[in-house]
């Protein structure tokens, strides 16, 4: 149907989203994930991995729990291979921060997610959606902030650095992952309520464990990309690389890079010697009119300082000159000081003041 209104929605019998074929005999996992207590003790394993950027190992745990499963999302998840997934855009990082006037960047944040309502467009597939952003230490200290310390601020409801991204126009997309995203999102096997209405006895569904499964893949491919982005096209000096997701059912933060020189790390034989500062004795300033009135100057008062006749025609002979000013100092008492001049009076003024 090409109606524009139109929006199409799975049938619950289209593989993968409700009908889904159980095995005659219960995979490991399905048997693991019967309690909520067994299922919290795996998931907590492999989220531990994840969150130290042990991406091997978790990678290993999740193959060894997929490989049974035949579904639809395990189909998807096993062919989603790590090379075929990448950061597109992120080798324009380092340019684009090379033009950067602000402070220093010490921290970088990527978090996965999706769009909202992606449930109702069936026609389409989806990659998930990267949200990127850039700090300093202006609104957090990330440079100084113990691992743990910057992994629980990330986590929080309301993080002290929410809303005080540096102004950077940086873009990223993940590509390779549509097929699986898509698959995640029309799923309507999310929920696993161990009620008797489940469908399933002595196992947990195998559509919800695919379901699990499915989504952490998605979240370890991503880091995958992105770790092999950092690595091909560099970070910031000092820049600690955060990342995570969100609203996908695998809600975590992992701290990936350190950083190549961390600011607050840096060995102190590794720093660059500082000079000295030295401060120059201070010397009044030269006067260039004290030279007019030295005696020994050819060009002494007395060439300029000639006589007024005033209208009675009595000659009025200048004052002597004034001697140079070579200090400001204090006369001695004994010591008969001519009247000062204009600019002796002016020193002496701006000293008392």
């Amino acid at each position: 149907m090409n109606h524009p209104a139109f929006v199409h929605i799975p049938d619950s019998r289209t593989e993968g989203v409700r009908s889904y074929c159980e095995p005659a005999t219960p995979h490991p996992l399905q048997l693991t994930f019967l309690t909520e207590e067994g299922e919290r003790q795996w998931v907590d394993r492999l989220r531990g991995h994840i969150v130290a950027a042990r991406l091997d190992a978790a990678d290993r745990m999740i193959a060894e729990a997929l490989a049974p499963f035949e579904g639809r999302i395990a189909k998807l998840a096993k062919i989603a291979s790590a090379d075929d997934v990448a950061l597109e855009g992120w080798e324009d990082l380092m340019p684009i921060l090379a033009e950067h006037e602000g402070p220093a960047i010490t921290a970088i944040t990527v978090g996965l997610t999706n769009e909202p309502d992606l449930v109702f467009d069936g026609t389409d597939e989806h990659e998930p959606t990267l949200v990127i952003a850039l700090y300093s230490d202006d609104s957090f200290a990330f440079s100084s902030a113990s691992r743990d310390a910057l992994l629980a601020e990330c986590l929080s409801d309301n993080p002290a650095f929410a809303g005080e991204e540096e102004d950077v126009e940086f873009y990223s997309v993940l590509t390779g992952l549509a097929a699986l995203n898509t698959a995640l999102i029309q799923s309507k096997h999310r929920y696993y309520l161990r009620d008797g209405r489940d469908g399933v006895e002595g196992r947990a569904p195998g559509g919800y464990c695919e379901y699990v499964l499915g989504t952490w893949v998605r979240a370890l491919r991503f880091l995958q990309a992105l770790e092999r982005a950092a690595d091909a096209h560099g970070l910031p000096e000092g820049a600690r690389l955060v990342a995570g997701t969100f609203g996908l059912h695998t809600d975590f933060a992992s701290l990936m890079r350190e950083g190549e020189a961390p600011l607050n790390a840096q060995p102190a034989a590794d720093i660059a010697p500082v000079a000295t500062l030295t401060m120059k004795k201070w010397e009044p300033k030269h006067d260039p009119l004290a030279d007019l009135y030295s005696p020994g100057s050819s060009d002494s008062g007395s060439s300029l300082r000639k006589r007024v006749v005033v209208d009675e025609g009595e000659p009025v002979v200048a004052a002597p000159p004034a001697q140079a000013v070579t200090e400001i100092a204090e006369p001695s008492e004994a010591t008969a000081e001519p009247k000062p001049g204009l600019i002796a009076r002016l020193f002496r003024r701006l000293r008392r003041a």
